[in-house]
């Protein structure tokens, strides 16, 4: 089967319209949203999702917290619909993530925080779904139907929006107007992800299993980038934050353990340059002085050269929040050529449905 005649494929093309479209479908519901925040006291989002979208919220946690004084938690849903837990949600701001707008138990917690008068949202593809119903607010992310098992265009759209949401909180001029263009930066970057994982699919394809690692701003690229492979291409992998992956499994690496490193380049100051780069620089040598196979994904050029690793260098010179999109879409268009290259459907993984019902 071709990588371009499946439909995870044709999906993932369709990534640059949505980001010329999204805004505009979303843009009262935003400044509403914003607008009742800002006006309010709560200062706590509590977040729930499962899966993908867990990684988008994920992701949601760094940038909001990095730019702003307001944290997230990630909300663990059975603590509500198995165990019955007793939480208060009146003095937080409630999102819950799913693309299909039917993941049962973040309904449940959309439903509590509005009992408890709290200012909820949801984001979903499917307008008429329950979650988009329950919530005060709902952030739209226009995907068009996404038919392959793997989300792949649903989560490069929760990115766009759990970063707009950030930044219109934290007042991050810069992330915005890079989201107002990000249709066009990312049509200008993708033949090169496109010939970059080519490459990388052919040479890592016969790989059984491995793990994934980033930190900070794109950790959550580690966790996505991890079930596209496992659920494409059946593949063993286990995403990790460099920082956790010393604390233990690193004892798992030999020569036969392929290690996928996700660095974005820094744009703080020369201080938090430094130490990103430090810190990047200590895992990539680390996994190369144990014999791994390493395959680095970069747009700093700074970082490759290095003997023994495989260099995946993006020209894509945007700050470290919004690489994660060209991140995405790399680790999306790796698993599909993968899937494809050993001989499976990407499109319709062994024991997999599309939407997924846990209460």
């Amino acid at each position: 089967m071709k990588h371009t005649e499946t439909l995870m494929w044709k999906e993932i093309c369709e990534t640059p319209r949505i980001f010329g479209e999204i805004q505009g479908k979303n843009s009262d519901v935003m400044k509403a949203l914003v607008a009742d925040i800002k006006s309010g006291t709560a200062t706590n989002f509590v977040a729930a999702a499962r899966g993908t979208s867990d990684h988008a919220l994920i992701y949601f946690k760094y940038m909001l917290e990095v730019n702003s004084q307001y944290t997230v938690g990630l909300s663990a849903p059975s603590v509500v619909t198995l165990y019955k837990g007793k939480i208060n949600y009146s003095n937080s701001i409630v999102i819950g993530c799913s693309q299909s707008g039917k993941a049962a138990d973040v309904l449940e917690i959309l439903r509590r925080g509005n009992e408890q008068g709290a200012i909820t949202i949801a984001v979903t593809n499917d307008l008429n779904s329950p979650m988009a119903k329950e919530a005060k607010y709902h952030l739209y992310c226009c995907a068009g139907e996404e038919k392959s098992v793997a989300a792949t265009k649903t989560f490069s759209s929760q990115l766009f929006i759990m970063l707009w949401l950030a930044s219109e909180l934290s007042n991050h001029r810069e992330d915005l107007l890079h989201l107002s263009h990000l249709k066009q930066e990312i049509e200008q970057v993708i033949p090169e992800i496109d010939a970059l994982t080519t490459k990388y699919a052919d040479k890592f394809k016969d790989m059984k299993s491995g793990f994934v690692l980033s930190r900070g701003m794109t950790y959550a690229i580690a966790l996505e980038s991890t079930l596209k492979l496992q659920e494409t291409c059946y593949i063993q992998m286990k995403g990790y934050a460099g920082s956790d992956f010393y604390h233990g499994p690193m004892a798992m690496v030999n020569e036969a353990t392929p290690v996928i490193i996700y660095c974005a380049k820094n744009n703080g100051d020369s201080e938090m340059q430094r130490l990103v780069r430090e810190d990047q620089i200590k895992c990539i040598d680390k996994m190369i002085s144990l014999g791994a196979p390493v395959l680095l994904v970069t747009n700093d050029n700074v970082l490759i050269g290095k003997k023994g690793c495989n260099d995946a260098l993006i020209n894509f010179g945007v700050p470290e929040e919004v690489c994660m999109f060209a991140f995405a879409l790399f680790a999306q268009m790796l698993a599909c050529k993968i899937s494809c290259g050993i001989g499976n459907n990407p499109d319709a993984p062994r024991a997999l449905s599309k939407v997924t019902i846990t209460k």
